[in-house]
């Protein structure tokens, strides 16, 4: 029997805390629960979990914390719930590397379906697939210039620029739907909606943003320079393209 997916709550609030626990578990989840980011660290130490919901706002050590120390140790999806919900809160969220953002109150009905898809999104890159492959279709890796992603494993390699030295590092499963939707229509422009496809879209406002949050990680990671970009050009007021292949770097 296949083991069952692992995911660690972190609140502090107790009511909401058992709340979580009952929605997840009844769609068939282990689920671990804590109430501070200290403890948070201490289980993630203790045993790998498939996805952390995690609150920001945490007695001892704070959220942020929390999400750096994961990200320090590696690339388990987390989705933040928490009491922040202004649109810079969020987008800071994400660009400390959350995969999706939750403001609450919320309902529990909303926070599994969100956990579904990450899980979803995450799995179907660990098999080699992207977002808006056909059925079957799988791509093992695929290169752009001076970069090669390898899609299973969502690991880049950057080979060296004239002036600088190569780089290697591993891309958040919507980075790489990003990348990946952009490679397929290279020269062409995709608007935000058209990429928000490759991130799974959401009803809220703030979403129409995650994608320039997603271009800003990818150019940060591949020493793409906004100004003049090797990569992926910004079209104002549209969206982006894959700079075409006889301009890649």
């Amino acid at each position: 029997m296949p083991a069952r997916t692992r995911i660690l709550v972190v609140e502090d609030e107790p009511r909401l805390a058992e709340i979580l626990r009952l929605y997840l578990e009844r769609e068939g989840y282990e689920v671990t629960v804590v109430g501070d980011g200290r403890a948070a660290i201490e289980a993630i130490d203790r045993e790998p979990v498939d996805l952390v919901v995690l609150d920001l706002m945490l007695p001892g050590v704070s959220g942020e914390a929390v999400l750096a120390a994961i990200r320090e140790r590696g690339d388990t999806p987390v989705l933040i719930a928490s009491a922040k919900r202004s649109d810079l809160e969020r987008i800071s969220g994400l660009r400390m590397g959350a995969d999706d953002y939750l403001a609450k109150p919320f309902n529990p009905h909303e926070l599994t379906a969100r956990v579904a898809a990450i899980l979803r999104r995450a799995r179907a890159s660990a098999a080699g697939v992207v977002p808006g492959q056909g059925p079957g279709e799988s791509e093992l890796s695929f290169e752009r210039g001076r970069l090669v992603v390898e899609t299973a494993s969502r690991r880049y390699t950057l080979r060296a620029a004239p002036d600088g030295p190569a780089a290697r590092g591993r891309l958040t499963p919507g980075e790489l739907g990003l990348l990946a939707t952009l490679a397929r229509r290279p020269g062409s422009v995709l608007t935000r909606d058209q990429l928000l496809e490759a991130v799974t879209r959401r009803p809220d406002e703030v979403y129409d943003r995650v994608i320039d949050v997603h271009v800003a990680n990818l150019r940060r990671k591949l020493g793409d320079d906004a100004g003049q970009p090797w990569l992926i050009e910004t079209i104002p007021q549209t969206g982006y393209r894959l700079v075409a292949s006889r301009d890649a770097g």
